[in-house]
């Protein structure tokens, strides 16, 4: 029993490390959230198809972080300093899970994230005025915590 427990802790010791360059062919990031890359040399170039889809930050020559902005894939390529490829992926950017939630009421759509309780957020492909209403919300309380 003890062997299956140590067996469980070490597969999820797994789930958690960040990616490493020899990675699969597709790194599935969160929206709104940050993946974490290490790479086998030191990176001196980096492009990502559509930045729109998702960002990449380098946080130092071996490691970059991946945040997606918007639902979608999109493809990531890293060069050595000789123009070499390092690292290529595709990256597909998908939702939270089990804490999110899409209202469709007439053809428009509303977004919500339901961690304790369900509250509106913004998502690529809202409805304009949920889209709308939600960013003002937030303006609002951004200004008011600068004051």
């Amino acid at each position: 029993m003890v062997r299956n427990l140590s067996a469980l802790a070490c597969a999820a010791a797994l789930c958690l490390a960040p990616i490493s360059a020899e990675a699969s062919s597709t790194l599935k990031v969160v929206i709104d959230q940050a993946q974490t890359i290490r790479l086998s040399r030191p990176a001196a170039g980096i492009v990502i198809g559509n930045p729109s889809i998702a960002g990449v930050a380098i946080h130092d020559q071996r490691t970059l972080l991946v945040t997606g902005r918007a639902y979608g894939s999109t493809n990531l390529m890293v060069m050595d300093a000789a123009g070499r490829k390092i690292f290529e992926s595709v990256v597909a950017v998908h939702g939270a899970g089990v804490s999110e939630l899409t209202i469709v009421r007439a053809g428009g759509t509303a977004s919500y994230s339901c961690v304790d309780k369900c509250r509106g957020v913004v998502q690529v492909g809202d409805e304009q005025g949920h889209f709308e209403s939600i960013l003002g919300t937030q303006a609002g309380k951004s200004g008011a915590a600068s004051q």
